[in-house]
């Protein structure tokens, strides 16, 4: 409807209003959707509080409804009273004045516009526009008075609270002490009081940490809500996601559990609000217990049962903040995640199982174990003290009182229960001293601090007189786990970083399959293309990859392509969170450049992408206007699908935020453009790449079973070093596909394995590198990549030796590698040592000049030549041809007995044998433990002790150098020193060859014994034949 005519009925347009006219008020309609439009226009623009065609801009035309029924009402009444108003008097709005006072103005004023330069606006009555500007202050004053009405209420239970009386006490002790523990009861306010202390108190950067992802949510939401968003996006949230699957357990009886929602049925009437909180030890539990009650709420219609647990997704998981219908109750199955982590409104009874599933750490079988415990009492207390937050509660104890006697007073500390990687090397970062003596408030297991200790020189992040290595300074800087933080350093060292930082994160966050995928036979077959034969990492890449590309197709549905391949999107959000924070660690240390700014493109291109993001701003800022999530009302269903949330979305529900923020955060174009070009990773980059992350993962690897051709896939069994029988996880790709493990030279229909096959020769033996060992009723290897056996362990281990022929290989005392040719086996023997001696120069000389760059001012005994592009690429092609090497060898796991009996023992003579040409110019010494020479800190010839040496010396065979013509019988290893050193040899000598200066050969044999000689009282290196000659020639 167009703005009212004048009275002669002519058309007002192309003429201002003249004020000495009177209007006809029965003309005028604020409900016309054109008159509505100018004015939201004129007000309501981007930059104002209120912005056209938000959830706040209806709440305004409905307030401003009731108010024109309100002041028509209070005119009429007041005009039959006295027909004389004054003309500028406006009827009072609840307790709002009668006429408007700037006094009572709270921060606010309407910046409205020149109607005299405004588009249509300037062309209404001034009345009108005065009218509506007088009603949008009374909103807004409204508004506030009711915001600060909320913040009053606040302000009452906060100053309630018990750690209120001690707040200043707090920020007085934080001046005066580095270190301020505060302890208190659950409720006490400790969580979300002092970081506002803090914030209030003028420091920058507060922290607070949860133990879990919603307990880390919904504190920050309270801390917004309690100070009504004042510190705006500064309150914000980061879940790192460490929370182990649940185990499978025998199955728990749920009539206890459902006798106490009969109790509850039958002596609290339904109006009676008050919902019911269920501790149990772990999923299984919570499945048993879940299915028997749904099954009684089905019966009653009187229950809504939801479970409550970490694998869940994240909408499942918020269904328990939702309100039942009238009559009915909640009825949460949940783990000890809602002991501590999370407070939800309403609960009235508690039902505690006694149970908790922890997670311990197995110094010696290097394993997580998680575990079944009665639990402490003061955990029976904190569990108690969840009935009833906001009224009277009854727990209700499904165990004895000479239980709750026997518990122990407190849980165990964590710091007694975990691993203690990523503390020791904080610790050496810090230069605190010796771990073993420092003084903890809670001292952890010594044999946990060995193992760390241990695990980190493997690592290569101590050396062997336990200080910080390069590599190991730089993993103390990275906030990241010391596996993913070597894996991000070697990628970016190859110029692989964009698919090593994608699967870093992937590696980081809690799986993105979900369990209800395992029972939807559809799920499997979708996802089918995206699975990779090398190993979970690369599968969760081409998710990563995958959802990217859905994402970028405007016309596609992310979460609909998640929801059919059973994927939780919320997973790959996460990746794509901690992907760009990798990177930003990488470029802030130097290692990887910063990405040049996108050029701007045309003013068109630049205005739509302006465009885009406000419009983006608009949504998130319509969704934080609208409190977020809003609390939903549960419904009874008869299919039992455990209460999900009614599905009737108001304006805003359909928005998905996760998506606005996503394209908020990163730029899709620039992210899809890497990942792209990661994706298309050539045969050789994927090689190299699976070096990097078997590096990484070092040692962390499993030896197949030799009997696994003839197990089905489910029971295909694997052993690391320190845990024999693991198997792989259920969500492994090689649990359901372990032919991608089996040597391709044999044969499907060779029949049942034999004790042969341990001896089995072939170029194709496989290792698995995995992330985590976890044992739940089994030990699980989690998320495994296939690696090269042979090449993985030249190149990786941190003890190899050999005997006399270099023939037969012991990796880390606990891998045998027997090679069919001793002169291939002496070739990649020296050839690993070459490459393994450049690659670890390359990386010490690259961390270290990032070091020289960003700490200057110390130090620095010389400068650290560069590594440049040539040298790094002679390196990966050194290392792929390396890699790519065909050499037949058999594969198997030492027994106990022969790792007992597996070293010669040291000698008494010290003479050395020379060994031009093989090893460099590496000085040998004699082991002092094993016996045999020390090459280098982690090769060690000649060691190994086995009766095969006895008949060594029969190898040798007469053979002809084809270079200088000599001809006489040696052995291979005499054969390969002979051509490494002959002068008559060409100088281009293949890769992998040592060039070397011509030496004396001698003859060296695996029967070789130091011999001192009383006679003449010099020593020597002799065969037994060769101590009858000499001692012949002294005759």
């Amino acid at each position: 409807m167009p703005p009212p005519r004048t009275k002669e009925g002519g058309d007002p347009r192309g003429r201002h209003w003249d004020p000495g006219e009177e209007e006809a008020p029965e003309k005028w309609d604020w409900n016309c959707p054109e008159t509505r439009r100018l004015f939201e226009d004129a007000f309501f623009r981007d930059e104002d509080y209120i912005r056209q065609g938000s959830e706040e801009c209806q709440k305004f035309w409905a307030f401003f409804e009731r108010l024109q029924r309100f002041q028509s009402l209070k005119a009429t009444s007041k005009r039959e009273k006295d027909p004389v108003c004054r003309k500028h008097s406006v009827p009072a709005l609840a307790d709002l004045p009668r006429t408007y006072d700037p006094r009572y103005r709270i921060n606010l004023s309407v910046l409205g516009p020149d109607t005299r330069g405004s588009r249509g606006l300037g062309r209404q009555p001034p009345e009108r526009v005065a009218e509506f500007r007088r009603a949008l202050l009374h909103y807004l004053d409204f508004g506030q008075k009711q915001a600060f009405g909320r913040l009053a209420k606040l302000q009452q239970g906060r100053a309630g609270l018990p750690i209120a009386q001690y707040g200043n006490r707090i920020l007085q002790t934080l001046k005066a002490h580095q270190v301020v523990v505060v302890a208190g009861d659950t409720g006490c306010g400790k969580s979300t009081q002092v970081p506002q202390y803090l914030l209030a108190a003028g420091f920058s950067h507060v922290a607070c940490t949860q133990p879990r992802r919603i307990a880390c949510i919904s504190l920050a939401k309270r801390v917004s809500f309690e100070s009504l968003s004042q510190y705006g996006s500064q309150v914000v949230y980061q879940p790192q996601e460490t929370e182990p699957a649940a185990s499978k357990s025998g199955r728990l009886d749920p009539r206890p559990f459902l006798r106490v929602l009969e109790a509850i049925d039958s002596k609290y009437p339904p109006e009676e609000r008050g919902d019911v909180l269920v501790f149990l030890s772990g999923m299984a539990e919570i499945s048993s217990v879940l299915e028997a009650a749904q099954t009684y709420a089905g019966r009653t219609q009187r229950w809504v049962v939801l479970p409550l647990h970490s694998t869940l997704s994240v909408a499942d998981q918020d269904k328990v903040f939702d309100v039942a219908p009238p009559g009915v109750r909640k009825c949460i199955l949940s783990t000890n995640i809602a002991e501590t982590s999370v407070t939800i409104d309403g609960i009235r009874f508690v039902v505690d199982s006694g149970k908790v599933k922890e997670m311990g750490y197995d110094p010696q079988a290097k394993l997580q174990r998680l575990q079944e415990f009665w639990i402490s009492q003061a955990s029976a207390e904190q569990r108690k003290g969840r009935a009833g937050r906001t009224g009277p509660g009854v727990c209700f104890r499904l165990y004895a009182e000479s239980d709750y006697d026997a518990f122990a007073p407190y849980p165990v500390p964590e710091i007694r229960r975990v691993a203690l990687d990523a503390l020791v090397l904080q610790m050496k970062s810090m230069n605190v001293g010796d771990p073993r003596t420092f003084p903890f408030i809670e001292p952890p297991p010594p044999a946990s601090l060995e193992t760390a200790i241990l695990y980190l020189r493997d690592q290569g992040a101590l050396d062997s007189s336990e200080a910080l290595t390069p590599i190991g300074s730089l993993l103390a800087q990275l906030p990241v786990d010391v596996v993913i933080g070597k894996m991000l350093i070697l990628g970016s060292m190859f110029h692989l970083a964009e698919p090593v930082l994608t699967i870093a994160a992937a590696l980081s966050v809690q799986s993105p399959f979900t369990r209800s995928a395992q029972s939807h036979p559809e799920c499997a077959v979708a996802r089918r293309p995206l699975e990779s034969d090398q190993g979970d990492p690369f599968t969760l890449f081409n998710v990563f990859n995958a959802w990217l590309q859905v994402k970028s197709e405007r016309s596609r549905n992310s979460r609909k392509w998640c929801r059919q391949r059973g994927i939780e999107e919320h997973r790959l959000y996460e990746m794509a969170n901690l992907r760009r924070q990798f990177k930003e660690l990488l470029e802030d240390h130097g290692l990887l450049a910063r990405a040049q700014a996108a050029t701007p493109g045309d003013s068109y291109r630049r205005l739509q992408e302006r465009r885009e993001r406000r419009a983006l701003y608009h949504l998130k800022r319509q969704h934080e206007e609208g409190g977020g999530r809003r609390r939903k009302v549960l419904r009874l269903q008869g299919d039992l699908d455990g209460g999900s949330s009614d599905e009737d979305r108001g304006p805003g529900d359909s928005v998905d935020i996760q998506d606005v923020k996503f394209q908020l955060r990163h730029s899709l174009d620039q992210l899809q453009a890497a990942t792209s070009s990661a994706q298309d990773l050539t045969r050789d980059q994927m090689a190299l790449l699976k070096l990097v992350l078997g590096r990484g993962l070092y040692p962390q690897l499993a030896v197949p079973d030799p009997f696994n051709s003839s197990r089905k896939d489910s029971d295909q069994m694997f052993h690391t070093q320190s845990q024999q029988g693991t198997v792989l996880h259920p969500t492994c790709i090689f649990a359901s596909s372990p032919e991608a493990l089996h040597p391709q030279e044999r044969k499907a229909g060779a029949g049942q394995a034999s004790r042969d096959d341990k001896d089995k020769m072939s170029s194709k033996h496989q290792l698995l590198a995995f992330v985590s060992l976890l044992e739940t009723n089994k030990p699980y290897l989690v998320n495994c990549v296939r690696v090269p056996a042979l090449q993985s362990l030249l190149l990786f281990s941190r003890s190899l030796d050999t005997n006399g022929d270099c023939s037969r290989l012991v990796a880390d005392g606990w891998l045998e590698l027997q090679l069919a040719e001793s002169e291939s086996a002496v070739r990649l023997l020296a050839a690993s040592v070459r490459l393994r001696a450049h690659w670890e120069s390359a990386l010490d000389r690259q961390l270290a000049r990032e070091a020289q760059r960003r700490w200057p001012e110390v130090d620095q005994e010389e400068a650290a030549a560069p590594v440049d592009h040539k040298e790094v690429a002679d390196l990966s092609r050194d290392l792929l041809q390396f890699a790519a090497s065909k050499v037949p060898y058999s594969l198997r796991r030492l027994t106990g007995l022969e790792v007992q009996n597996l070293y010669v023992g040291p000698q008494t003579i010290t003479t050395a044998p020379s060994l031009p040409g093989l090893f460099g110019s590496s000085p040998l010494s004699p082991h002092p433990t094993k016996g045999g020479y020390a090459v280098t800190d982690f090769l060690t010839y000649n060691c190994l002790a086995s009766d095969t040496d006895l008949y060594s010396d029969c190898l040798r065979t007469f053979w002809t150098c084809p270079h200088c013509g000599l001809h006489m019988p040696l052995t291979p290893l005499e054969r390969m020193a002979h051509e490494n050193t002959c002068p008559e040899a060409p100088q281009d000598s293949p890769p992998g060859a040592e060039k070397a200066t011509p030496e004396p050969l001698p003859k060296v044999s695996a029967l070789q014994r130091p011999y001192h000689c009383e006679v003449c009282g010099e020593d020597f290196l002799f065969t037994p034949t060769d101590v009858l000659r000499h001692r012949g020639r002294h005759l």
